[in-house]
C-alpha cells in the first residue's frame, strides 16, 4: 500500500513539474501571433484610407479620397497636418489658400482658379464628395507644400512624410524578424520582415525601437534585429513662413508715425495746422476708411489735396482703415469669402487713387469667434497691397487673454509691422483710476509682443493725451469718470487748481490731484520726461519706432525727444 501511495505521489509530482515546465517553457518562447487590422491601425475604418504622419497613426474626422487615380485631401487634415493656410468657406462652397505673395481662390466643382485675381486652369477641381468638407487635389498641395507621399493600396495605408525633416533609417540583419505592437516578444505580431528591409526609425525604448516599415506600418523591433541606425538629413530646407520686413521705404533711423484723426472730409484741412511744428516726423495716418455696412461697404473721407501737401512736406501717408469697432458688422463681412473679397478690391482702388504709401488697419472690439477671419482678412489683404508696393500695419492691444484671438503671431507673419496700442491701461469707462500708460504697462506690452512677433516688425503706439479722473462719493459708493484733454491742457487743470504735482517713479509719470466741490481730481499726466521713459523702451527692445495717438494733443517738446532718440 505504501508502495503503491508512493508511485502515485512520484506520478502527481511528475506531472506538476511536466505542467509546470511547459508553461514556463511557453512563457519563454516569442509569441507569433498576427495582430488583426483594428490592432495594428487604431483609426481603421473598413474601405476607407488610414492616414499615417511620419510615426503618428493619426484620427480623422473625414477620410482621404482616391478617384480615378487622382488623390483628394480633406481641407481639416491638411489644415492640422500639412499647411494651416487653407480656408475653406463652408456656406460659399470657396476655398482660400495664401502665401506671402499670392491668394488663391477655387470654386467647389470649377476648374478655374484663381491667383492674385488672374485666372488659370485645374487639371481637376476642388470636392465636396456630398459632404460640408472641401477635398483638395493632392496635385496642388504639392505644389505648395515640403511633403511627399506613399499610398499603399492593398492595405489601403497614406504615408506622409516632411521632406525638411531629418530622420533616421536601418535594415533589418536577422532573417526572422518581426515588427511587434509593443515592446516584447509577447506581443502580437504587426509585420515579419526579410533581412535587408529597409525602415525608418524613431524613438528607443531599452532595446527597442519604434519603426516603420515599406509598407507603411508602424510598430516596435528589437533593437539587436537592426543594422546601423543613420541619420538622412533634409531633402529640401524647411519653409521660410515668416516674409522679410519692409525695408521702410527710405525712412532714416526708426519710424515716427503719428495718427490723425479726420472725422468728415472737411476735417482734412486740419493737415496744415498739425503738421506745423513737428520735428522727425515720418508718416501721417490720417482715420478715413472704415467698413460702412454688413455688405462690405467702405466709408471714404479721404483727400487727395491732403495727400500732396503731406507729401510736399517729406511725409509719408499711411491711411488708418477700421472696423468702426462694430462686432456685428466686423462678422457680418470678415466671415464671408465675397465679402472680403468685396472690401479688398476697394482698399485698393482707395490705395491707388490717392497714391497712398501705407495701409494702417485698426480693428478693434472683434470678437473671440471672428479671430480665425480676421487673420483670414489679413492674409488675403497683404499680399495685393504689397504688389502695390504698399506698407501693411495691423494695430493690436497690448496682449492678454482675451485677446489672443488676434493671433499675433500669424499677423506678424504676413504685415510689415505689427503696432503695439500701448495706451488706455485705463480706459474712458474704466471702474477705477489711473494711468493711461504706466511704464509697467507698457513694457509688459513689448515684452509679451515680442514672444510672438519679430522685433522689427514691432512699433509701440504711445499716448498724445491724458485723462482727467472725477471720483464722486455716492450713498458710500466711489463713482469714477473721466475726460481726455491733451497734454497742455491737462497741465494746465492742475496748475490752474493749485495742485501739487510729483514724479511718481512707479508709473514713470507726473502725478497731481485736487479736491473740488467734494470730488476728487486726479491726472497722471503724459508729457516729455514719461514718453522719453517709453521711447527708452523702444531703444532697449530695438523696436522699430512708434506711433503715436493722436496728433494735435501733444506738447511741442515731445517732437525734440522723439528726434533725439529715433533719428540719432
Amino acid at each position: 500500500m505504501k508502495k503503491a501511495m508512493k508511485i502515485v505521489m512520484i506520478s502527481l509530482l511528475l506531472l506538476l513539474g511536466g505542467f509546470f515546465a511547459y508553461h514556463y517553457i511557453i512563457d519563454m518562447l516569442p509569441n507569433f501571433e498576427q495582430a488583426n487590422i483594428r490592432e495594428i491601425l487604431p483609426n481603421y475604418q473598413k474601405g476607407n484610407l488610414s492616414v499615417i504622419i511620419e510615426d503618428e497613426n493619426v484620427e480623422i474626422n473625414y477620410t482621404p479620397k482616391l478617384v480615378e487615380e487622382k488623390l483628394y485631401l480633406p481641407v481639416d487634415l491638411v489644415n492640422k497636418y500639412i499647411d494651416p493656410y487653407y480656408h475653406w468657406d463652408e456656406k460659399e462652397k470657396t476655398l482660400t489658400y495664401t502665401t506671402s505673395n499670392k491668394v488663391i481662390r477655387m470654386k467647389n466643382d470649377d476648374l478655374t482658379y484663381f491667383v492674385n485675381s488672374e485666372p488659370l486652369e485645374l487639371d481637376m477641381p476642388i470636392m465636396t464628395f456630398e459632404t460640408d468638407m472641401a477635398y483638395i487635389p493632392m496635385d496642388f498641395i504639392l505644389e505648395f507644400s515640403d511633403i511627399e507621399f506613399e499610398l499603399n493600396k492593398d492595405l489601403k495605408i497614406l504615408v506622409f512624410d516632411y521632406l525638411s525633416n531629418k530622420y533616421k533609417t536601418s535594415n533589418v540583419v536577422k532573417k526572422k524578424s518581426y515588427i511587434r505592437l509593443d515592446t516584447n516578444e509577447k506581443s502580437k505580431v504587426v509585420e515579419k520582415l526579410s533581412i535587408n528591409d529597409e525602415l525608418r526609425v524613431y524613438e528607443q525604448y531599452d532595446g527597442w525601437v519604434k519603426v516603420r516599415s515599406e509598407s507603411g506600418l508602424l510598430g516596435y523591433m528589437k533593437r539587436t534585429d537592426l543594422g546601423v541606425i543613420k541619420d538622412i538629413y533634409p531633402k529640401i530646407a524647411k519653409k521660410e513662413d515668416d516674409p522679410q520686413y519692409n525695408d521702410k521705404k527710405n525712412i532714416d533711423g526708426l519710424i515716427n508715425i503719428a495718427w490723425h484723426q479726420v472725422t468728415r472730409t472737411a476735417a482734412n484741412s486740419s493737415v496744415k495746422k498739425v503738421l506745423e511744428d513737428v520735428k522727425g516726423l515720418d508718416v501721417i495716418s490720417p482715420t478715413w476708411f472704415s467698413i460702412k455696412n454688413s455688405d462690405g461697404d467702405i466709408s471714404n473721407i479721404a483727400s487727395s489735396e491732403y495727400v500732396q501737401y503731406a507729401k510736399s512736406k517729406g511725409y509719408q501717408v499711411w491711411a488708418l482703415f477700421s472696423n468702426k469697432f462694430d462686432k456685428k458688422i466686423t462678422h457680418d463681412v470678415l466671415s464671408s469669402t465675397e465679402k472680403r473679397e468685396k472690401v479688398i478690391k476697394q482698399i485698393l482702388a482707395l490705395t491707388s487713387i490717392y497714391d497712398l504709401d501705407g495701409i494702417n488697419i485698426d480693428f478693434e472690439n472683434v470678437a473671440k469667434e471672428d479671430g480665425i477671419y480676421f487673420v483670414q482678412f489679413i492674409r488675403e489683404l497683404t499680399p495685393y497691397l504689397k504688389a502695390q508696393d504698399v506698407v501693411v500695419s495691423v494695430d493690436t492691444y497690448v496682449p492678454s487673454a482675451w485677446t489672443a484671438h488676434y493671433n499675433r503671431t500669424e499677423v506678424g507673419k504676413v504685415v510689415d509691422y505689427v503696432i503695439i496700442m500701448g495706451y488706455d491701461e485705463h480706459w474712458s469707462t474704466s471702474p477705477e483710476s489711473g494711468s493711461v500708460a504706466s511704464i509697467g504697462f507698457v513694457e509688459r506690452g513689448i515684452l509679451d509682443t515680442l514672444k510672438e512677433v519679430r522685433k522689427e516688425k514691432v512699433i509701440l503706439g504711445i499716448p498724445y493725451y491724458t485723462r482727467l479722473w472725477t471720483e464722486e462719493e455716492v450713498d458710500g459708493l466711489i463713482n469714477v469718470s473721466s475726460k481726455a484733454y491733451s497734454m497742455d491742457r491737462a497741465r494746465e487743470i492742475l496748475d490752474d487748481n493749485d495742485a501739487e504735482i510729483v514724479w511718481n517713479d512707479e508709473v514713470k509719470q507726473f502725478y497731481g490731484d485736487y479736491e473740488k466741490d467734494n470730488k476728487v481730481y486726479k491726472i497722471w499726466l503724459e508729457e516729455e520726461r514719461s514718453i522719453e521713459e517709453k521711447v527708452k523702451l523702444v531703444i532697449e527692445n530695438d523696436l522699430a519706432g512708434v506711433a503715436g495717438w493722436k496728433i494735435g494733443l501733444e506738447k511741442n517738446e515731445i517732437w525734440d525727444v522723439l528726434h533725439d532718440y529715433l533719428k540719432k
